[in-house]
């Protein structure tokens, strides 16, 4: 085992690894209402009454925007693509808009909004660290050779 090389080990950035974290279980996150609303939609959960045949056209039109934006946020969130962030976002605004105009039709909003609400400052201050506190370069410098 001696002859065999070794790559020399990289510093864990300690922000980055919470920002990874973080960003993955507001994936796993997103993956869950995604089914929730999937099954919301073909009558499987919410006992039927949330079936897409039976809501309002603006309901119709809000609850299918988000049964597409959860799952590909989820999967953006999960690779750490520069993208996964703003899906998110739009998905969170139009579930925010969803729950303030249909106000009354949604019995469980708040945990949905309580979630949005405390992921946002998180988010932020995480991003503020790793925009402030930048990595050390570890880059050979080929220069000085």
């Amino acid at each position: 085992m001696a002859d065999i090389e070794t790559m020399p080990r990289q510093a864990v950035f300690l922000p980055e690894l919470l920002m990874t974290i973080f960003l993955r279980l507001v994936a796993a996150g997103c993956l869950w209402f995604g089914f929730r609303i999937w099954s919301d939609l073909i009558g499987y959960g919410s006992g039927g009454a949330l079936r897409i045949d039976l809501l309002d056209t603006d309901q119709q039109a809000a609850v299918a925007c988000l049964a597409v934006l959860y799952p590909i946020a989820a999967i953006g969130l999960w690779l750490r693509g520069s993208w996964g962030p703003v899906v998110w976002t739009l998905a969170a605004a139009v579930e925010i808009a969803r729950h303030e105009t249909l106000a009354g039709s949604f019995i469980d909003a708040a945990p949905t909004l309580l979630a949005i609400a405390a992921t946002v400052p998180v988010y932020i201050a995480l991003r503020l660290t790793l925009w402030l506190r930048k990595p050390p370069r570890t880059e050979p410098n080929f220069a000085q050779r």
